[in-house]
C-alpha cells in the first residue's frame, strides 16, 4: 500500500481522537475541576433565605440523574431554602426519570421545578420531573406534555408487543396520576399527556392547574414562592422566602459530557469508529493510529454503553460487520465483504437500542456511517487491485525504462542523473549521447545502465 492512503487510512478515525479524550476525560472525574459555580455569588446570608437556582437542560438519562441527585444533596448540606431545577429537556429514558422523581420526593429541601427560560420545554419524561416537584411552575412561552411511551422494539406490531405497549402506557399514566394527585394538580389532564400526547403552553398549563405558578424570571418566581403552602410528601409546610439571596449552578463539565456520550448516536459513531479503526490496522499493519484509535473508541462506548444497553440483535449485528471489514482488510475480496460489512453495520444502527421511553439511533446517521465505510473499503479495494496489475519490480527492475538526464557526454560511456543519483551509463548502440538529452534505461548491467535517446 502507497503512503498516499495508508495516511488516509488513519485520517478518518483520528478525527475521533479529540471525542475520545474530551469523554475519557469526563469518565474518570476530570470534569469535576469544572464544577458548577454559583454566577451570582451569595455572600454570607445570616438569617436571610437562599434559593439556589439550578441548570437542568439535559436528556433524561444517567448523566441527568446524577446531576440531579447531587445537586439535591449540596442543596442539603448548604442549608438551602429552596431549589429550583430551572428545566428545559425533551425528555429521555424511563429508568432515569424514575431515580430523579424518587430524589425529588425524598429531598428534605423543597424542590421547584420551572420550564425555563423563555422557550424551554417539558417534555415526554419532563412531565414525570415536573409533576414530582413540591411547586411546579413555568416560564412564558414554554410548554409541557407530549409524554406517551414510545416503544422502539425493531419487532413492528405483534400481538405480543401490543400488549406490552398498553402495559407500559398504562404504568406510565398511573404513576403520572399519583404524582399530579399528590400534589393537588389536574391529574385528568396529566394522564391524558400520556396516553394521547397531549401538549400545552404555559398559560393553558396554569389555567387548568397542571401547574402552580407562572413566572417570567427568577425574581418574580421567588417572589411568587414566598408563602406558597407545599402538598404531598411536605405537607403543611409553607416556604418562607422574603428578602432571599439568589444563587445559580450551571451544569458542570462532567454532566455535559457524560450527557453528549450517553446519546444513542454518540455511541454508535464510536462504535462504528472502533471497528473501522481496527480493520484498517489489519490492512494497514504497523501505522498504530487505526489501531489506538479504534481500541480507544470501543473502550469509551463500553462505558457508554453501560448506561444506555444495546439490543442483543444489535450487538451480533456490530459483531457481524467487525468481522466482515476485518476479513476484507485481510483477504481483499474486491469491496464484497466490505459491502457487506456496510449493511450489517446500518442495520445495527437502527435497532442497537430498545427502550420503552427514549431516543435511539438517527436512521441517517446509521446510513451515513455505513456508506462511508463502503465507500472507504470499495477505494481501498481499488487500490489493491491496482498494485496487484502492477508489474511488480524491485531493485534494479525497478529503473528499467525510467528516464534520465545525461551529465557527461555519452561516447559511449559516460554518466547520467536518474532517481537522485549520479551512475555510469553507456549508449546501447555504442553511438554518442550529447549531455543535458533525456535517454530512457534499457537494462542494468551491475552498476552501470545501458541507456539510449528518447527520442530513438
Amino acid at each position: 500500500m502507497t503512503s498516499g492512503w495508508r495516511s488516509l487510512a488513519w485520517a478518518v478515525p483520528a478525527l475521533a481522537a479529540a471525542v475520545c479524550a474530551l469523554v475519557v476525560a469526563a469518565a474518570c472525574g476530570f470534569g469535576t475541576l469544572f464544577a458548577g459555580a454559583p454566577s451570582a455569588a451569595a455572600a454570607t446570608t445570616g438569617e436571610r433565605p437562599l434559593v439556589r437556582f439550578v441548570q437542568f437542560d439535559l436528556g433524561i438519562g444517567d448523566a441527568a440523574a446524577e446531576w440531579a441527585e447531587r445537586a439535591l444533596a449540596d442543596a442539603r448540606r448548604d442549608g438551602v431554602d429552596a431549589i429550583v431545577f430551572e428545566v428545559d429537556t425533551p425528555g429521555g429514558l424511563d429508568t432515569a426519570m424514575r431515580r430523579i422523581v424518587k430524589a425529588f420526593i425524598a429531598s428534605p429541601v423543597p424542590v421547584v421545578a420551572w420550564v425555563a427560560p423563555r422557550g424551554a420545554r417539558a417534555a415526554s419524561a419532563g412531565l414525570f420531573i415536573v409533576q414530582a416537584a413540591d411547586v411546579a411552575a413555568m416560564a412564558p412561552e414554554t410548554n409541557i406534555g407530549s409524554a406517551t411511551p414510545i416503544s422502539l422494539s425493531p419487532g413492528g406490531g405483534g400481538r405480543d408487543e401490543e400488549v406490552l405497549g398498553r402495559k407500559v402506557t398504562n404504568d406510565a399514566a398511573a404513576y403520572v396520576r399519583a404524582l399530579a394527585e399528590s400534589h393537588g394538580r389536574n391529574a385528568d389532564l396529566a394522564e391524558r399527556m400520556v396516553r394521547r400526547a397531549v401538549n400545552v403552553t404555559a398559560r393553558e398549563a396554569r389555567r387548568r392547574k397542571l401547574v402552580d405558578l407562572l413566572a417570567g424570571d427568577r425574581r418574580e418566581l421567588v417572589a411568587h414562592l414566598d408563602g406558597f403552602a407545599l402538598r404531598g410528601a411536605k405537607s403543611g409546610e409553607r416556604l418562607r422566602l422574603a428578602g432571599a439571596m439568589i444563587e445559580r449552578r450551571t451544569v458542570p463539565f462532567r454532566y455535559r459530557a457524560l450527557d453528549f456520550l450517553f446519546d444513542p448516536n454518540t455511541l454508535f459513531v464510536l462504535l462504528a469508529i472502533g471497528i473501522l479503526g481496527l480493520a484498517l490496522e489489519l490492512a494497514t499493519p504497523g501505522v498504530i493510529v487505526p489501531g489506538t484509535v479504534g481500541a480507544v473508541s470501543l473502550l469509551v462506548a463500553l462505558f457508554g454503553l453501560s448506561g444506555l444497553p444495546p439490543t442483543a440483535v444489535g450487538v451480533l449485528l456490530l459483531a457481524v460487520a467487525a468481522a466482515m471489514f476485518a476479513a476484507e482488510a485481510v483477504l481483499q475480496t474486491h469491496g464484497a465483504l466490505g459491502v457487506g460489512g456496510g449493511v450489517a453495520l446500518a442495520a445495527a444502527g437502527f435497532v442497537l437500542f430498545d427502550s420503552d421511553n427514549g431516543p435511539t439511533t438517527s436512521p441517517a446517521l446509521a446510513l451515513a456511517a455505513a456508506a462511508l465505510a463502503v465507500a472507504f473499503f470499495l477505494f481501498v479495494a481499488s487500490k489493491a487491485a491496482r498494485a496487484r496489475r502492477a508489474p511488480a519490480r524491485t531493485g534494479s527492475e525497478e529503473l528499467v525504462g525510467a528516464l534520465a538526464t545525461v551529465r557527461e557526454p555519452l561516447a559511449p560511456w559516460g554518466q547520467v542523473f536518474e532517481q537522485g543519483a549520479l551512475w555510469r551509463a553507456r549508449s546501447a548502440d555504442g553511438g554518442p549521447v550529447d549531455a543535458g538529452q533525456q535517454v530512457v534505461v534499457r537494462a542494468v548491467e551491475g552498476l552501470t545502465l545501458v541507456v539510449e535517446p528518447r527520442d530513438g
